[in-house]
């Protein structure tokens, strides 16, 4: 029998994955909002929401991958890269910098703002169930929790509170972060960064393209090959 291999769990499929799931949501989204009020609800807010919570998780993932694919690629000792695996995804990426003989300036808004992403990942992944108070919006009825909002970019910190537009963000904010890290500040060649972080394969951006298109952004593509 022969035995083929593949790269598995990297960079690329959890960020196609969120893309694919955030394209799903919103459309969800763009569903209900035609969806009379006297009629109530056909669950399209609720498919959408559920698909969009999913998407900011991955996008979560992304950058984790991301940051254990860039540490391989610098081809250290097993033992010694096993040791650095266990540090923070931040930290990954801080030491992947100064391999390359680099700087990864932690003031820079972009760091602050994936800091956010990270910090709601390590609340969602670790729940730690409380009490919390609320209010009720005495116009549109919707629920207010009074929770712990993120420093730069105000996500919610309970996972049932992230909406598509935190999502959207995110999406932008990681893309621009990785590229900045590989592209701006190591200088590596767009093609060899891809092939990087995605361990030797890269997707499709056709996904991204729509969202952007119809969302009027402008998303850094850079990760995936696309100059």
């Amino acid at each position: 029998m022969t035995t083929n291999q593949t790269s598995i769990s990297t960079y690329h499929e959890y960020i196609l994955e969120a893309i694919y799931t955030l394209r799903h949501g919103l459309s969800f989204y763009e569903r209900a909002k035609l969806v009379p009020p006297d009629i109530g609800s056909d669950n399209s807010m609720i498919i959408a929401e559920i698909n969009c919570r999913y998407s900011f998780l991955m996008i979560s993932n992304s950058l984790e991958s991301a940051a254990n694919a860039l540490l391989l690629s610098l081809n250290l000792d097993q033992e010694y890269y096993e040791e650095l695996e266990r540090t923070s995804t931040l930290v990954k990426f801080k030491l992947f910098c100064d391999f390359m003989g680099k700087r990864l300036d932690q003031g820079d808004i972009k760091f602050g703002r994936i800091k956010d992403i990270t910090n709601c990942r390590n609340e969602f992944v670790h729940p730690k169930p409380r009490k919390a108070n609320y209010s009720i919006d005495s116009v549109t009825s919707e629920i207010k929790y009074d929770i712990k909002l993120t420093k730069n970019r105000n996500y919610p910190t309970y996972f049932s509170e992230i909406k598509p537009e935190h999502v959207l963000t995110a999406l932008e904010d990681a893309l621009t972060f990785l590229s900045w890290v590989c592209f701006d500040i190591c200088k590596l060649e767009i093609q060899d960064g891809a092939f990087r972080l995605g361990l030797g394969l890269y997707g499709s951006t056709a996904d991204i393209d729509i969202i952007g298109e119809e969302n009027n952004i402008k998303f850094d593509k850079r990760t995936f090959g696309n100059g």
